[in-house]
Parts: C-alpha cells; structure tokens; sequence
C-alpha cells in the first residue's frame, strides 16, 4: 500500500509497505539516491519472517517535498510523523549506506519509538574525532565535498548533469554500469536498483543534493546518547563508504553488535545479509 504522509511544517512523504502487511513493523532507512520502493530478497525475505517493511521517500525524492537545509536530525520527525499517521507506536528500523545517517538520527532521538536499529554500510559523521572521512574515497568525493562548501551552484550544476545523465540510460544500461563496480551482485538485483534509483531522481537533485550535504555538515545528533539495541555490518571491500567508517561506528555507538565482514563490500552487503539483519530486529520486537 502506499500514503501521503503530510508534516507538521505542511510537506509531504511519499510513504510505501511491503512484506507482510499485518506483521511487526520495521521502517527502512534506503540509500542515496534511491526511492521508497523495496523489493526482491528484501521483501520475499520480511514476509516470511512476519515483518511488514515500512519505507519512505527523503524529502526531495520521488514524491516527497523538498526540505532545503535539513539536517539528519530532522528524519527523525518524519519518522514520527509516518508512525503517527499509520498509527505506529513502536517499531524496529533498518538503514543503508545514505539511510544509515538517519536511521542513526532516529536510534538516538527517539528511544521511545524505536525498539531497535540496524545499520548496514553508513557513513560515520563528517567531524568524526580521529577518522580521515576521505580516506580510502576517491577523489570525485573530495572533489565533490570541496565545491558544496566552495560554490554550491556549480555543485548542484554538477548534481543535475549527472541526474539528467542517469535519466537518458536505460534501467538496463545503467544496471550494466553498476555491475562493474559491484562485482557478484545479483543482476536482477541491481536491476531493480537502477529502476530506484531513476525514481528517485524523477522530481529533480534536491533529494540527493540535501542527503549528501546533510552528512557533511553537523548531523544535530550525538550518538553516544544511543540507548536502544543497534547492530552494525560493514564490509572491509566497501568502496563506497570506506571499512574505516564502520570502525568508528562500531567504537562510538554505545552496546552496539558490530558485524565486521572481511568479504562483503557495498553492494553485497544488503543482499547477503539481509535474513540476518531481519531475524536480529525481529528478536527485538
């Protein structure tokens, strides 16, 4: 099923179930950039374990409204504001890659909502003590990082070059492309990523734009103040959000169950070990 969530501050989300819809509910965090719609594994997988996976579009995708100058803080009212609205009172969550900085938000801002949260792959924060952010990235996301703070017009010309880019491929072609950097992912899974990620992009950059000058900028949140279950997976052949991150994570979230894989990079992460992360928050619920 899908809804129109609308916001204290008038916005609306764009907010979609998948999986059991009468099982326990799990909210799910995507990436950057990717829409609220789940599938394959991920929901074959929640609908046997008898979880209803309740995910959602960020401001600025797919068609939810723009929220220009949001900080990682400000997912947890959505969230709040999607649980109200369907009449949730208590939930686990999960987060991934992008959505890992604001199901992070969530664990540590809303203890008496969130049972427990997973986090696969997340960036740590920006002005983490005592980790090099860049380290182990490329040098398009110093590059990218530089002009948000340098000249964000130039940033979001660049941001819009790129959508208008992926929107010309085909879901097919740029399925291809990714499999070049995600080498063992399933084919049709990146698939059905591609067809997300194009959704996602649909209304314009804003959603990706703010996602990622959101992790780069204070999150508004500490999270040594985490206080509800979380369980942490990061793969040492990442090479999208570097092993290091999930290192620090994994010595700053207080009690969390980290899960550090030798061989599981980005794009594997979710796919293998999604039966685990279910059946951990499952146990929560």
């Amino acid at each position: 099923m899908e809804w129109l969530v609308q916001t204290d501050d008038g916005r609306t989300l764009a907010v979609e179930d998948a999986g059991d819809p009468d099982g326990r509910p799990v909210m799910v965090h995507v990436g950057t950039p990717n829409s609220r719609h789940l599938y394959g594994r991920t929901v074959a997988d929640a609908a046997a374990r008898g979880l209803r996976l309740i995910s959602y579009d960020r401001p600025g995708y797919g068609e939810s409204t723009p929220q220009p100058g949001r900080t990682m803080a400000g997912a947890a009212a959505d969230a709040r504001a999607i649980c109200a609205a369907l009449g949730i009172g208590r939930l686990a969550m999960w987060g991934l890659s992008g959505g890992g900085p604001p199901l992070l938000a969530c664990a540590a801002l809303l203890p008496d909502l969130v049972a427990a949260a997973a986090s696969l792959a997340s960036p740590a924060p920006y002005d983490a003590a005592g980790l090099d952010w860049f380290a182990g990235m490329g040098p398009g996301a110093v590059k990218d990082v530089a002009l948000m703070f340098a000249d964000e017009a130039a940033s979001r010309a660049e941001y819009a070059q790129e959508r208008e880019k992926m929107l010309a491929t085909s879901p097919g072609d740029l399925a291809q492309e990714m499999r070049s950097s995600s080498p063992g992912v399933d084919p049709g899974f990146l698939l059905d990523e591609a067809i997300c990620m194009q959704q996602a992009y649909a209304s314009g950059i804003e959603g990706c734009w703010d996602d990622c000058f959101a992790q780069v900028i204070p999150w508004g949140l500490e999270l040594a103040r985490i206080s509800v279950p979380v369980l942490l997976m990061h793969g040492r052949r990442d090479e999208a959000v570097p092993f290091s991150h999930g290192q620090w994570l994994a010595a700053h979230i207080p009690g969390v169950d980290a899960r550090l894989f030798d061989d599981e990079g980005h794009g594997t992460l979710r796919e293998n070990r999604i039966g685990e992360v279910h059946a951990w928050l499952a146990a929560r619920l």
